[in-house]
């Protein structure tokens, strides 16, 4: 590439990096490629690779062309079998990657049942008072968003939400668990174009960023009408935010939502949402910053599906706080109540005991749900923004 195309392609990556919300941390981690070897391809100091290439519009979730829009006449996207391997981002003669196949949903008396393959079980979900018509709804949504130009995150964030309003009386961490991600993970529910996707691995990098979009999409209206802004928020706005806080523990790339408020005219910092489909999902890796965050007099928030289950024919998704009892408490309950590691935790899995309010916890977790954004979750951050923390 000549110095202008290689500007141009780092800028086109950087362009998709941001609208996807993903630091150079998080592209790095999804295409395997080095950070400071990202940030050289963004900065235009690098020659991308034809694997380099690859990689990195996998990762974006994009056909390899897009990141060529704009360059000049020496930058050409090779057709034939060239393109269709671009296209399809995997070698030609690369097995065809097996997804969760064959997800069945049928209507019973008592509702929707779903069936699926769990690892060595034919297990079965039951979807109370749901509806096959609605399941195909839902369905509809996911397969649109995973055919169309948009990310595979917008996809399943606007599929689960779909699923939330049609069944706002279900346990939003058994339709995340058992319905948006085994529905992902079925092959038929794809285009063409990822049939070589690994659609497991797949789902790890895409489900993370899902949801960060989720709790965006369902809380900003109602608390910008309360002076907050939630937000995925960019490198430049992270950096901004972030500016004040004289802390090496603190590193902005990691901070998944942002929380803010306008004070005279200036954007400013309430604190930081942690977004994590299970407790046991990099939890730890969080704890440094967040006491950071915490005694720098930020929120730190801890914000999850608390999705656990274990294979059988009927699998229960329990979560994995346990019990309140003092005898049986786990560590994970623990790291909150006890420890206060973060400010709070928001479950969003019927199954998790909150923290009882005998409890002179630490931080306390909480147990919320889609029906209504005027919940706890919001109530918390309100609360805290009209009794300012820093």
């Amino acid at each position: 590439m000549s110095s202008s195309d290689k500007v141009t392609f780092g800028s086109n990556v950087r362009r998709f990096r941001e609208a996807l919300g993903m630091t150079q941390e998080n592209l790095a981690d999804a295409s395997e490629l080095d950070r400071s070897y990202i940030g050289g391809v963004e900065r235009g100091e690098r020659n991308p690779t034809l694997t380099a290439i690859l990689r990195l519009a996998m990762a974006l979730e994009i056909p390899p062309a897009y990141l060529f829009e704009g360059a000049g006449q020496s930058i050409s996207v090779p057709d034939s079998r060239m393109q269709r391997e671009m296209f399809e981002g995997i070698r030609e003669d690369a097995p065809i990657s097996k997804g969760t196949e064959g997800l069945i949903a049928k209507d019973t008396e008592s509702g929707l049942l779903i069936q699926f393959r769990y690892d060595q079980y034919d297990a079965e979900y039951l979807l109370s008072g749901a509806k096959k018509s609605e399941f195909n709804e839902v369905l509809s949504v996911l397969k649109k968003g995973l055919a169309s130009r948009n990310s595979r995150a917008d996809a399943v964030a606007k599929a689960f939400l779909a699923a939330t309003r049609l069944w706002p009386d279900a346990n939003p961490s058994d339709l995340w668990t058992f319905l948006i991600n085994r529905a992902y993970c079925d092959r038929s529910n794809h285009p063409s174009v990822n049939a070589r996707l690994n659609l497991e691995q797949s789902w790890k990098r895409t489900s993370g960023w899902a949801l960060e979009r989720v709790l965006v999409e369902h809380y900003e209206t109602f608390l910008k009408t309360k002076g907050l802004t939630i937000k995925i928020g960019s490198k430049v706005e992270k950096e901004s935010l972030f500016s004040d806080i004289d802390d090496s523990r603190i590193v902005p790339d990691k901070a998944d939502v942002l929380i803010s408020f306008v004070s005279d005219g200036i954007e400013q910092l309430l604190g930081v949402v942690h977004v994590k489909a299970s407790i046991a999902e990099r939890r730890t890796d969080d704890v440094p910053m967040s006491q950071a965050l915490i005694n720098a007099g930020y929120l730190s928030v801890f914000w999850t599906m608390d999705a656990k289950s274990f294979p059988s024919n009927q699998p229960v998704n329990r979560g994995e706080f346990g019990e309140t009892d003092h005898n049986q408490v786990s560590e994970k309950r623990r790291d909150f109540e006890e420890h206060g590691h973060f400010s709070a935790c928001f479950s969003y899995n019927k199954n998790t005991v909150p923290t009882v309010s005998s409890n002179n916890a630490q931080a306390r977790i909480f147990v919320c749900n889609f029906t209504d954004p005027d919940d706890d979750f919001a109530r918390f951050l309100i609360s805290a923004h009209c009794r300012p923390v820093n």
